[in-house]
């Protein structure tokens, strides 16, 4: 029940980035830039064909595929996997198959990405909220296996082999 809602939420926060996508589009893509934040934040359209940094740029059909299956793949670990039971681990798995969603959509429908988020104080490309999703659910994962998750797989020490070897028997 718990990974339905997980997906239930990624469907929402798709939504969420799906609005805010369509919102830059009616309001941004005739070159208009908005401050939000003055030498920090701006919002200005941009069309990305690649992935992160444009890399991969014109590659719609390999992004396509590789993001199909990350993202069945982590929709597998959230349902099935050993991994499930860890909170840290479905709130990042919930922010990755947003983020990875949203941006899937707009390459299957449109052939690019729309991106939107423009920080000012640096030279950084423009990206969207499913990037920040992706980042951030990215990042809580990372901690998640340095930090939180310990592998309770059973060794042979912790069976006891060792000692009985040793015992002399």
């Amino acid at each position: 029940m718990f990974q339905c809602m997980i997906l239930a939420v990624s469907a929402v926060l798709v939504g969420l980035d799906q609005l805010t996508k369509w919102l830059a589009v009616m309001y941004l893509r005739n070159g208009e830039s908005i401050t939000v934040i003055p030498r920090i934040l701006d919002f200005s359209y941009a069309e990305n064909t690649g992935a992160a940094f444009s890399i991969l740029s014109g590659e719609r059909w390999f992004l396509i595929v590789i993001t199909l299956i990350v993202m069945v793949a982590l929709a597998a670990f959230v349902l099935f996997g050993q991994f499930r039971r860890y909170k840290l681990f479905n709130l990042s798995a919930t922010l990755i198959l947003a983020g990875g969603i949203g941006n899937l959509i707009d390459r299957l429908v449109q052939g690019y990405v729309v991106d939107f988020i423009k920080v000012t104080f640096m030279d950084f490309p423009v990206f969207n909220v499913a990037d920040c999703f992706v980042v951030v659910g990215s990042v809580l994962l990372l901690i998640f296996f340095c930090f939180i998750y310990e592998d309770k797989a059973p060794t042979e020490a912790a069976h006891g082999k060792a000692t009985d070897d040793s015992s002399g028997s």
